[in-house]
């Protein structure tokens, strides 16, 4: 016959008297159940949601600093165009005649010395394909939050091979980031800019103006990458540019997964 009911009895190590209760058995059956739920509760967290909240952070996290980054790219771009107003006034104020350039509404046709730069249109759009490789990777832009864009091309190349300024124009940034690693930003006049990143070697410094088909790199796997290979976005009036559209030829080596 089972017990109705379940007594404990407490004997302290000294003196002190001994205390008895009892519990019934529904009693301590529910005991038993809700100790071992919440054991249960325990092991759960520890293999599953402690893990996932730590991925959550981590991803969050990856997040502000790749938009971080991209903020301080347009700070830059910002703080060149307040260079060049700064320039104009300080030469008005000389009595200096500026003139006008080739790309006067591009906001940064004036640079900081006494050279600006000279663009025709076809010196400032991207003409020359920057490394020779397989294209690995298409751009991918799209309104859907479950789907990563990628706002240019990957070209897969050897480590070390030569990287090329696809246009004339001026750097305005080349350093480290943590999604393209080492990174190179070229402007060509007329709201054009490219990107060049997970390179190995940087070659080029701010601000620093190269022509059409300089090395300003070495190809390399730096940032978040699987593998040695050239990053390279176009962008036209704060947009991003599809590179197929300027070299179709890429379509030829193509072996990205739709």
């Amino acid at each position: 016959m089972k017990p109705s009911r379940y007594t404990f009895l407490i004997v302290p190590d000294n003196d002190g008297d001994s205390r008895r209760f009892s519990i019934s058995r529904n009693g301590t059956l529910f005991i038993t159940i809700f100790l071992s739920t919440m054991a249960v509760g325990i092991v759960f967290s520890y293999i599953y949601l402690i893990p996932m909240a730590s991925d959550y952070k981590r991803m969050d996290f990856r997040y502000n600093e790749v938009i971080g980054e991209r903020i301080e790219v347009l700070e830059l771009y910002r703080d060149l165009e307040r260079m060049k107003q700064m320039e104009i006034v300080v030469q008005k104020a000389l009595g200096m005649d500026l003139g006008e350039s080739d790309s006067t509404d591009s906001g940064l046709s004036k640079m900081m010395d006494d050279y600006p730069i000279k663009l025709t249109y076809l010196d400032n759009v991207p003409s020359l394909l920057p490394a020779a490789g397989v294209l690995t990777q298409d751009m991918i832009v799209s309104n859907e939050q479950d789907i990563r864009e990628h706002y240019g091309v990957d070209i897969a190349v050897p480590q070390g091979e030569p990287v090329m300024a696809s246009a004339s124009g001026q750097v305005i940034f080349s350093g480290w980031t943590t999604e393209l690693g080492n990174l190179v930003i070229i402007y060509h006049g007329n709201e054009f800019f490219t990107y060049y990143g997970h390179n190995e070697l940087i070659l080029v410094k701010p601000y620093e103006k190269v022509k059409r088909g300089d090395v300003i790199s070495t190809s390399g796997n730096s940032g978040i990458s699987s593998g040695p290979h050239l990053h390279f976005e176009i962008w036209k009036d704060g947009e991003p540019i599809d590179p197929l559209l300027y070299f179709p030829e890429l379509n030829k080596s193509n072996i990205s997964v739709k």
